[in-house]
């Protein structure tokens, strides 16, 4: 008696995987380089500020005020 099995063909579905994961792999990595660039924008801001108020006392009264008022 001889059984019959039924061939799967895994070529069509790893290249279907492999396009799935490449396509997440990319957004994973869109995403990554979005924050990054978003954190170094917020960095610079606050690195300017810092010294700008180092480097003269000009803006001392304006950022207080910017901070500490409602």
């Amino acid at each position: 008696m001889a059984i019959k099995t039924k061939k799967v063909t895994t070529k069509k579905l790893t290249a279907d995987t492999e396009v799935a994961a490449a396509n997440f792999s990319q957004t994973n990595q869109d995403l990554m380089i979005s924050i990054l660039i978003v954190s170094l924008t917020v960095n610079l801001f606050i690195l300017i500020g810092w010294v700008a108020l180092q480097v003269t006392s000009v803006y001392d009264a304006e950022v207080a005020a910017f901070l500490f008022t409602k």
